[in-house]
């Protein structure tokens, strides 16, 4: 009995049949593994004389449906005289992955544009939810995320111990024309390297 006859003699008809060989399908076509690792720094507008810098850490792993990861954090008065006041410091930790577009891959690296939903986790306060949007650019590979290299951070209403409204935390060129202040890149995983990181 071939495998359509013996679904059929279980009353499964043709539409599940069809469901049942896209699902196989789809799952054989899944997209490989991606890794992020990044270390920047952001800030927010200057509000009443004052502005705050984020300084972020990080590293983890995005799959067709989910992204893992995290690292550390400082939020500081960049305003503040030097050595700059800390507001808040802690860890951070990838809760939902939002989107993810790879725009292309370059030898072992790649670019592309990361949005999660995390949770800020400071050594002293409350866990607070935010959203952390990561772009990498390659120019090397001519590969541009069309966005700024770096981190974009919003916490909801910005209260986090910042005791007013500020917008969002972004990618800022200490000098003029030049980069930003930091690093992001993605890497397509090996499936090797995937099993390595899962044992960690």
């Amino acid at each position: 009995m071939n495998r359509r006859r013996f679904l059929k003699s279980l009353g499964i008809g043709s539409a599940l049949l069809t469901a049942l060989t896209t699902l196989v399908i789809s799952a054989s076509a899944a997209s490989p593994p991606v890794g992020f690792r990044f270390v920047s720094n952001s800030r927010t507008a200057t509000v009443g004389g004052v502005r705050y810098l984020a300084q972020f850490n990080g590293d983890g792993k995005i799959t067709d449906s989910n992204v893992e990861g995290g690292g550390r954090f400082n939020l500081v008065i960049d305003t503040s005289p030097v050595p700059k006041t800390i507001v808040a410091s802690g860890t951070w930790k990838a809760k939902r992955l939002m989107s993810f577009n790879l725009i292309g891959t370059y030898g072992a690296i790649a670019a592309g544009i990361l949005e999660m939903k995390v949770e800020l986790v400071p050594d002293q306060g409350s866990k607070v939810e935010a959203t952390l949007r990561l772009a990498c650019d390659l120019a090397a590979a001519g590969l541009d995320s069309g966005e700024e290299e770096g981190f974009v951070l919003d916490i909801p209403g910005t209260q986090f111990t910042l005791g007013g409204t500020f917008g969002p935390f972004e990618p800022w060129h200490p000098v003029p024309g030049g980069p930003t202040n930091g690093l992001s890149v993605f890497n397509p995983l090996k499936e090797d390297e995937d099993e390595d990181r899962d044992r960690k």
